[in-house]
C-alpha cells in the first residue's frame, strides 16, 4: 500500500515539474533550406508553404530554425510585403551660357544646375504651332570635348491636321553637366491666314478678279528649355498575397432554404479572399462565408465574411463582383453560402482562393546550412529577441537574402526523446484523471485504515483501566 502510495504522488507531482529542453524530437517534420553559396554573414528570409501551414498550429509556435549542430537559432517571424517602384519626374530649367545663329541653324550652350541630377530629356517650350525641326544634342565635362548624344531627333506640332505634338528630346543615360543643342530650320515660311484679292473694273463691269495667297518668315521662337529627371524609390505597397490551391471543392443545392452551399477545403493557409468561378450572368446575390465552431458534441457555423456576387453581361455591358473577403483566418474547411431567395441557383464551376503570405527571417553564419522543424502539438511558442536586432541593420540598409525550402521529410526522431512518452502521458487528461480517482480511493483507505487503528486503541485502553 505506501508503494502504491508513493508511486501515485510521484505521478501527481511530476506533472507540476517544468518540462526538458524542447529537442528536435518533438517536430513531425522538417525541411533542408537552400541559401546559395554564402560568402559571409547574411540575413537570410525563406516563405512558409502550404506544408508548413497544414502541420503549424495557430500562432505558428512551432516552427523552429537549426543548424548543423541541431543548435536553435532565433527568428522573426513576419508578413511578406510587396515593393512597388514609385517613378516620379522632376524638370528644372537649363542654364543658357550661349547663343549662336549661324545660317538657318540655332545653337544653344546649355549647362546643368550645381547638384542637380543628370538630364534624361530636354523639353522646349515654345508659344508656336504647327512647325518641325531638326534637332541634335551634343554633351560634355569640360566645354571641349563634345560627344554626339542625338543626331536627328524631331519636334514638332501638327496641330493644324490633328492635335498631334512633341517638343522633347530624349537623351541616353549619360553623366555630361554641359550640353550643345543644334536646332535646325529655325526660320521657316508661313502662309498667311488672310488672301490678297484683286478685282479689275471696266465701265462699271468687273472684268478681273484675282486672288493671292501670301506668305511669311517665321522665326522659331524659344521661351525656355526645361531639363527633364526621372527618380526611382521603393514604396511599400501592400502585404503581399498569393493564390492557393484548393484541396476540396463540393456544391450543392439546399432547396429547402433555397440556397447553394460551397464547400471548401485547404491545407490551412491564412485565406483572406475567395472568388467564385462561374459561367452564369446576370444575378446579384448575397453570399456569406462560415466557419465551423464545435460547441461541446454540436458544430455550429460562424459567419467570417459576406459580400454581394454581381455579374452583369448585356451586349457591350461587363460588370463583375464575385469576390468575399475576410479577415486571415487558416482553416481547414470553409461554407460558403449563396443566398437564390426565388432566382435559379448559379452554376458554380470553381473557387479561388487568395491568402497572405509570411515568411522567417534571421541571421545567418557564413558556409552553414539550416534545416527548418515544424509540426507539434506540444512545443511552446518561443520568445526570441530577433526583431530588435533585424531592425537595427536593415536601418543601415542590410537586406534578407531569398532562400529557398526543400521537400517536405518526415522525422525520424519524432517522439522517441526519452521521457517523452512519459510527459505526453502527463498531458492525457484521462489519465491525469484516473490518478486523481486513485489518489482519491488510496486517500479513503488509508483515513478508513488509520480510524479502524484508532478505535482499536481506545478499546484497547479501556478495558486496560482499572474498574
Amino acid at each position: 500500500m505506501r508503494l502504491l502510495t508513493g508511486l501515485v504522488i510521484c505521478l501527481a507531482f511530476s506533472g507540476g515539474e517544468p518540462a526538458r529542453a524542447e529537442s528536435s524530437s518533438l517536430f513531425r517534420f522538417w525541411k533542408p533550406l537552400d541559401r546559395g553559396p554564402s560568402q559571409d554573414e547574411e540575413i537570410i528570409a525563406f516563405r512558409l508553404d502550404s506544408d508548413i501551414y497544414d502541420a503549424t498550429r495557430g500562432g505558428y509556435p512551432d516552427l523552429r530554425v537549426v543548424d548543423e549542430s541541431d543548435a536553435e537559432l532565433p527568428y522573426q517571424l513576419e508578413p511578406d510585403v510587396e515593393f512597388l517602384e514609385e517613378r516620379s519626374r522632376r524638370t528644372f530649367a537649363a542654364k543658357v551660357q550661349s547663343l549662336r545663329h549661324e545660317g538657318n541653324s540655332l545653337e544653344l550652350r546649355l549647362s546643368l544646375p550645381e547638384k542637380s541630377p543628370s538630364a534624361e530629356a530636354f523639353t522646349i517650350s515654345t508659344p508656336q504651332s504647327n512647325y518641325e525641326r531638326t534637332v541634335q544634342v551634343f554633351g560634355s565635362n569640360d566645354g571641349a570635348d563634345w560627344k554626339p548624344l542625338v543626331t536627328d531627333s524631331l519636334i514638332f506640332d501638327y496641330s493644324r491636321f490633328i492635335d498631334i505634338s512633341n517638343r522633347e528630346i530624349v537623351l541616353p543615360a549619360n553623366n555630361f553637366r554641359e550640353f550643345r543643342l543644334v536646332i535646325g530650320d529655325v526660320t521657316d515660311e508661313k502662309r498667311s491666314p488672310y488672301k490678297e484679292l484683286t478685282r479689275t473694273f471696266r465701265k462699271g463691269q468687273e472684268v478681273e478678279f484675282t486672288e493671292r495667297t501670301t506668305t511669311e518668315l517665321r522665326d522659331f521662337r524659344i521661351d525656355r528649355i526645361e531639363v527633364a529627371h526621372t527618380s526611382v524609390q521603393q514604396k511599400v505597397r501592400t502585404r503581399k498575397t498569393m493564390s492557393y490551391p484548393v484541396a476540396n471543392f463540393e456544391s450543392k443545392e439546399d432547396p429547402s432554404r433555397k440556397q447553394t452551399i460551397l464547400t471548401v477545403r485547404t491545407r490551412r493557409e491564412p485565406i483572406s479572399n475567395f472568388t467564385l468561378v462561374t459561367p452564369s450572368r446576370n444575378f446579384h446575390r448575397r453570399a456569406v462565408v462560415e466557419v465551423p465552431v464545435v460547441q461541446g458534441t454540436k458544430t455550429e457555423w460562424l459567419e467570417v465574411g459576406s459580400a454581394t456576387l454581381t455579374h452583369i453581361g448585356f451586349r457591350d455591358l461587363r460588370r463583375e463582383q464575385l469576390r468575399i473577403d475576410i479577415a486571415e483566418r487558416r482553416e481547414e474547411q470553409y461554407r460558403i453560402v449563396i443566398h437564390n431567395e426565388d432566382n435559379p441557383p448559379l452554376e458554380i464551376s470553381g473557387v479561388e482562393v487568395v491568402g497572405n503570405v509570411y515568411r522567417v527571417v534571421f541571421l545567418a553564419q557564413k558556409s552553414q546550412t539550416y534545416r527548418l522543424f515544424y509540426g507539434s502539438e506540444s512545443a511552446p511558442a518561443p520568445k526570441y529577441e530577433t526583431a530588435v536586432v533585424l531592425a537595427a541593420l536593415r536601418r543601415e540598409d542590410f537586406q534578407p537574402v531569398m532562400a529557398t525550402l526543400g521537400a517536405e521529410t518526415k522525422n525520424p526522431g519524432f517522439g522517441v526523446e526519452p521521457g517523452f512518452a512519459l510527459r505526453k502521458l502527463l498531458n492525457n487528461w484521462l489519465f491525469l484523471g484516473s490518478v486523481i480517482c486513485l489518489m482519491v480511493v488510496v486517500l479513503g483507505w488509508s483515513l478508513f485504515r488509520a480510524g479502524q487503528h484508532l478505535k482499536t486503541i481506545d478499546r484497547d485502553e479501556s478495558e486496560a483501566m482499572p474498574q
